[in-house]
């Protein structure tokens, strides 16, 4: 099994306006030859003072914290090894939004961030996530929302008193019920996956899921050549209609 992954961001076509996304993406191969690595999108919440600093330290946090966890893994993980990724991941996020508390609360401001995350060793995928950034699974030219958005409208859905059609344009669809450094002890959802050999994890901020359909995110990943291919084309997509700093991230196994 091999791991490859291509990520790209950009900001919104405001003037003298920073990027509040922040990305990562690093693979690497173990001495004994198995691929691992981190994926991470965060999106500084907008209407939130240093939007942008919040999502960095989201993504500098994690990647500092779960550095450590990669040392002593076995291929397959053990049921111990997989739990003790699985937490280390949530204390890293964890972390993170404390530290964005203690930003603000030193500069006298409100910030915050979402966060989505794979974190892959082998053929496991643990993934994490706060907010409304989202990852996606593509296996066999289907591609299904692994994780839940932690969003007003989101809970409008799941209580029956809008359709998910109606979510897409709603006026209060930019309103998080969580998020890193957000005044509420975050929800933080950890689950894992076992991956299978031509599967693709799709990571990516509202600027990307908010503008293209699924149905037009499947059709780029079906039809593209490469994982570089296939976010090109959805930056591309994107761009001519872009509201919103958008972010992509494709893990091909």
């Amino acid at each position: 099994m091999t791991l490859t992954a291509v990520a790209a961001t950009q900001a919104k076509q405001v003037p003298n306006r920073a990027n509040q996304d922040a990305i990562l993406a690093q693979v690497h191969t173990s001495p004994e030859g198995v691929p691992y690595g981190l994926f991470l999108v965060a999106d500084g919440v907008g209407g939130h003072h240093e939007g942008g600093q919040a999502s960095h330290i989201a993504v500098e946090t994690i990647a500092e914290l779960t550095e450590p966890l990669w040392s002593g893994l076995s291929d397959p993980l053990s049921p111990e090894q997989q739990s003790a990724l699985e937490v280390g991941l949530y204390e890293a996020i964890m972390t993170a939004h404390e530290n964005i508390l203690a930003y603000g609360e030193a500069h006298d401001i409100r910030t915050a961030s979402t966060v989505t995350c794979a974190l892959i060793y082998g053929r496991t995928a643990i993934i994490g996530n706060v907010g409304d950034s989202r990852t996606y699974l593509f296996r066999q030219n289907n591609l299904e929302q692994i994780t839940e958005d932690h969003s007003l409208v989101m809970w409008l859905v799941k209580q029956g008193h809008i359709t998910a059609d109606e979510s897409r344009n709603h006026p209060y669809g930019n309103v998080l019920m969580h998020a890193l450094g957000g005044p509420e002890t975050p929800l933080i959802d950890i689950t894992n996956l076992h991956l299978q050999l031509g599967d693709s994890l799709l990571l990516c901020s509202d600027g990307v899921w908010d503008r293209l359909t699924d149905e037009q995110l499947t059709e780029f990943l079906q039809t593209a050549v490469s994982p570089e291919s296939a976010v090109n084309e959805i930056m591309a997509a994107v761009k001519p209609i872009h509201k919103d700093d958008h972010s992509v991230i494709i893990v091909k196994t």
